[in-house]
Parts: structure tokens; C-alpha cells; sequence
């Protein structure tokens, strides 16, 4: 087990400790494909040995990954080619340990039952309680990567990493990059600035080692990044911790995190008749089913020629990256996953975030005396604002739409506005960075849209307005995406988006109350129509724990505190 690790000693600790863990990382390499590709797993994943196809991919090698594919391979085949289903999983339990073993549950040193000053504006006893309840699932929630993952890395799907973190829960047993972000609000309300920065550390370990921060710390996630958050986590800890050293770490790491999403091919240059304008989209490096959802993706691609499958594997992967997996937003036929075009989109919630990072590392920048840097990244934002809204915003709408790109192959490439009727949260995501002034007409016309946008509902905002089945579609709200609006409302919303995010506040408060009430769980998404329901739909049923979850609760308990006359479902202006 690795040791943990006080906030004194990660600095001198962590160099040491990453350059071991980054050995481990590039070992590691060598057996990916007994996870990524083969007979062996597709035999274990088209019989269906396991529920879900993600459990396949987390069981750990007992034996390296040549002398396992030699004793599969001297199995007993029957005519479908597949061994019997017995003798698949007789080999199985021979060659490999169980999914979630390769973690170590790890109380992090930094955990109380009783954080001090926690939940300050909360009084009511049983909101209190509440809130102690969901502090005290950090207790399950953090791992510690176990011994063997540095030792012997080629044995493991796991991705070795240097400090404690806080996984989501459930299937998601894993470290996650977007999730993160959320997960160290939650962690920073309970007092655990540890655990937070070594959250934070790891993700930077990552993105030294790979060049970007991966999906999740597995291999099969290494081929896509998500949402680029990493920059909100570092100012996030830094804003508490005041540490210079971490600041200077995390800084050229972050410009390198830059230079990958506005690097070809995340990167397009998209022509118009006033000139050219350079905007990102999401883009996997993944040709084939997804390993964690082999099944589904098979099953998807069926009736398919080769070059059909391999377009509808990359762009299920690359709607993967997006965080968003899966939205009638990527699809041309919203009612139909095969149609999947997430690589022609040039959606404008990324640029969003990307906007949100330059100004994050110029602000770091100018902390450390960068002023050249500062300005540089500055400059990018300025352009990417201007790209924004020249490309994407509607003054009709009063609302940002993604771009549908002609033809991917060309370069530049031209592209217009998806401007169907759906209604998608992430429409609204460039109110959150900033892409409309502080006080402008557009603010306004952007917080007034939102309002009547009909995403409004008893439960939270909704993912959509249209219901395709898929998880992030109408009904199912999800925890972020009720913290950026809020926080974007609060900001530019002037005194009535004040009130409604106020409001916004309580009723997704209570939902997720109700539902705990219920169950004694707290959940990745909910219904937004009924208050307390789990969210349904997608390739998995709804998983508890729940990492980003329980930050944006106790986030939104800090800062708000419990008003439960307020949660009172308001969509007209």
C-alpha cells in the first residue's frame, strides 16, 4: 500500500513519487491489449460472461498477459468459435483477480466525522445530519492505488497513481477527470484540502505521463480525454492552499493540456466570408468498440459495412470524450444512436471551457510573473470569445448552438449552426465562462432564454427537452450541469437570475433529499420530473455513491443553506 501523504510532505514527496509512478505507467504499456482488443475479450464480452462489459475490463492479470492469451488460446472452441460459456469462466476465475481489487479503500488522514465550520448556514437538525451522512461517504469513496499496480503495472488495466483520490462509486471504481472537479468542491467543503490537492495531483501526473489527462485512470480510457476542467481544479486548491510550488507545477502542465485540444485534429479551422476562426471539438483516437462498452457498441454496429463501423465506433467514442455519453445532440436523427456524428460537431460548451482554461492559465500566469504567458493566453481567449459568438451565438435564440460540420476530410472546413427545436443545457454553458459581458444585453437575453427554455423542471434542470432514451436527455438532471447554471445565473443573470438560481438551488436540493430519504442513497442523476427519482436510460442502470453528487450538495449547502419554501418550480419569467 502506498503511503499517504500529508499536505507538508506532497510537494518533496510527490516528485519522487511521480517519477516512480510515471515508470509504471509507460510498463504498463505492453499488455493494454488484453483489455483493448483480442479473442479474449471479444469472447468474454459477445457471450456476455458478465452483466456489464466494463466488469470484464477492471479484472487484473494474475499472470502476465502472454501466458494467459496462451492458455485461452488453448481452450476447447466450439463452433461459434468461443469456448463453452462454463469453461470461459472457469478460465477466468483461474487467471484473473475481481474487478475493483487493484484499489485499496483508504481513509485519507485529513478525513473528520465533524469537519470545523462545516455547513455554516445550515441550522435545521436534520439537513445537518444529512450533510454529515454525505461527508462520511469520502470514507468509501477513497482509494489508494494497491502496491502491485506500481510494481507490476502490465498485470493491471488500472493506471498507477501517486496519492489517495475519491472515485465516483459503483461501476465507476476509477479515478475520472471531469467528475473531479466537483468531487473536490465537495471535498474542500468537508475540509479535506489533502485530499483535494492529491485529487488534483493525480490528474496532473496523468497529463505529464500521457500528454493529456485521460478519460479515466484505466488503459482503455488513455484514447480520449473529457471536459477540461483540470485548470478550475488547480485554482480551486490553490485558492485555498496558497502554494506557490503547486502553481508552478501544475502551470506548464496546463499549457500542455492547451496545446493538445488546440492541436489537429481536436482542433479545426473553420472558414467563413469575414475570415477564418480556429475552434476544438472532440475527437477520440479510437477506431473499434469501446472496451468498457464492447457489447453495446457491437450490438450498435451490426448489419454495418467495415467503414460504417469504424466511423460509428470513433464517434461513440468521441461523444464518450465529450462527458455528455450519449445525447441526441451528437446525432443527426435524435431518436437514433447509429446516426452519431459527434466528430462534425464543434459544440459550444467545449469552447466554453476552453475559453474558461485561457483565462484560468493567464490568471496563473500573471500569479507567477509570466507576464508574456499571460498575455499569450489572453490573446487565444480573446479570439476564442470573438469565434464564439460570431459562429455560434443566435440573437434570435439568445443562445449559443453547436456547429455541424460539411465535410470533416476538408480543411478548413465550413460549418453552420445546429439550430434545431431541442433545447440543451449546453447551450447555456458560455453564460457560465463568460462569453457574454458581465451586465450586457446579451447576458440578459441569454438569462431570459434559459428561463423560458422549458429546461426548468420540478426536479432540476434537464439534461435537454427531448427524451431519446439516452441518459443525458430529457428527464435525467445531473449535478453539474445544476452548478454551472446556477453559478452562471448568479453571475450574469442579473437580480432575477439571482432569485432563480437561488430557487434553482433549493429544488435541486430537495430532490436529491427526497431521493436520499428514500434509498440511503445519494446518485449520478435524477428524474427531472418527479423530485427524488433516479434518472434512467442509457447503456447502465443508475449507479450511487455518488461522487460529483455529494460535492455539489454540500457545495450548494455551504454557500446557500437549506431554504426548502423556496424550492418551488418556476419556468415562466
Amino acid at each position: 500500500m502506498l503511503p499517504r501523504l500529508g499536505l507538508g510532505k506532497i510537494c518533496s514527496a510527490f516528485i519522487l513519487t511521480a517519477t516512480s509512478v510515471a515508470m509504471a505507467q509507460a510498463s504498463s504499456n505492453d499488455s493494454n491489449t488484453i483489455w483493448t482488443s483480442g479473442p479474449l475479450q471479444q469472447a468474454v464480452e459477445l457471450m456476455a460472461v458478465f452483466n456489464d462489459s466494463k466488469t470484464f475490463v477492471d479484472l487484473p492479470l494474475l499472470y502476465d498477459a502472454a501466458t494467459v492469451n496462451a492458455s485461452f488460446n488453448a481452450l476447447p472452441k466450439q463452433s461459434n468459435g468461443f469456448p463453452a460459456n462454463e469453461t470461459l469462466q472457469e478460465f477466468l476465475a483461474a487467471n484473473f483477480g475481481t474487478a475493483g481489487s487493484d484499489f485499496e479503500a483508504a481513509v485519507p488522514d485529513d478525513f473528520s466525522s465533524e469537519p470545523d465550520n462545516f455547513l455554516p448556514n445550515v441550522t435545521e437538525p436534520a439537513i445537518r445530519q444529512w450533510g454529515l451522512a454525505v461527508n462520511d461517504l469520502w470514507q468509501d469513496l477513497c482509494r489508494e492505488v494497491n502496491e502491485s499496480v506500481l510494481t507490476q503495472p502490465q498485470l493491471h488495466s488500472l493506471l498507477p497513481l501517486p496519492g489517495i483520490t475519491a472515485i465516483p462509486g459503483d461501476r465507476f471504481r476509477e479515478l475520472y477527470y471531469w467528475d473531479s472537479y466537483w468531487v473536490i468542491k465537495g471535498l474542500l467543503v468537508s475540509g479535506m484540502t489533502e485530499t483535494a490537492t492529491s485529487e488534483t495531483r493525480n490528474l496532473l501526473s496523468l497529463l505529464e505521463t500521457y500528454g493529456h489527462v485521460p478519460n479515466g485512470a484505466r488503459v482503455y480510457y488513455i484514447n480520449r480525454s473529457q471536459p477540461p476542467m483540470l485548470s478550475n481544479m488547480v485554482l480551486a486548491v490553490y485558492e485555498v492552499t496558497q502554494d506557490d510550488d503547486f502553481l508552478a507545477y501544475a502551470l506548464p502542465l496546463l499549457v500542455s493540456e492547451h496545446q493538445y485540444w488546440t492541436s489537429p485534429p481536436k482542433q479545426v479551422t473553420v472558414a467563413t466570408a469575414s475570415g477564418n476562426y480556429n475552434l476544438s471539438h472532440y475527437y477520440a483516437d479510437w477506431f473499434a468498440p469501446r472496451p468498457e462498452s464492447y457489447l453495446e457498441d457491437y450490438t450498435s454496429a451490426e448489419g454495418m459495412s467495415a467503414d460504417e463501423q469504424k466511423s460509428l465506433w470513433h464517434d461513440l467514442a468521441s461523444g464518450a470524450e465529450s462527458g455528455m455519453d450519449f445525447s441526441s445532440r451528437w446525432f443527426s436523427d435524435p431518436s437514433n444512436i447509429t446516426t452519431i456524428q459527434t466528430t462534425r460537431i464543434i459544440p459550444a460548451e467545449l469552447n466554453a471551457y476552453l475559453y474558461q482554461m485561457e483565462i484560468n492559465v493567464a490568471d496563473m500566469a500573471d500569479m507567477m510573473g509570466n507576464g508574456s504567458l499571460a498575455t499569450s493566453f489572453r490573446g487565444y481567449a480573446a479570439s476564442r470569445k470573438v469565434a464564439i459568438n460570431a459562429l455560434m451565438y443566435s440573437q434570435t435564440a439568445g443562445k449559443w448552438f453547436d456547429l455541424v460540420i460539411d465535410d470533416i476530410t476538408q480543411s478548413p472546413v465550413t460549418a453552420s449552426q445546429h439550430n434545431n427545436t431541442i433545447s440543451y443545457v449546453s447551450q447555456y454553458i458560455p453564460l457560465w465562462v463568460g462569453i457574454a459581458d458581465l451586465g450586457s444585453p446579451q447576458a440578459e437575453a441569454v438569462s431570459q432564454s434559459f428561463l423560458q427554455s422549458g429546461l426548468i423542471q420540478p426536479g432540476g434542470i434537464a439534461t435537454s427537452t427531448y427524451n431519446s432514451t439516452q441518459q443525458w436527455d430529457f428527464p435525467n438532471c445531473w449535478a453539474p450541469l445544476q452548478d454551472i447554471m446556477v453559478e452562471a445565473l448568479m453571475t450574469y443573470g442579473g437580480e432575477q437570475g439571482q432569485q432563480q438560481a437561488q430557487k434553482l438551488v433549493q429544488i435541486w436540493l430537495n430532490s436529491n433529499y427526497l431521493g436520499y430519504q428514500e434509498t440511503g442513497f445519494m446518485v449520478e442523476k435524477y428524474d427531472a420530473e418527479t423530485p427524488g427519482i433516479p434518472g434512467a436510460g442509457g447503456e447502465y442502470s443508475v449507479q450511487s455513491g455518488f461522487g460529483w453528487t455529494n460535492g455539489v450538495m454540500l457545495s450548494f449547502l455551504n454557500t446557500y443553506g437549506w431554504n426548502p419554501e423556496e424550492a418551488t418550480q418556476t419556468s415562466s419569467v
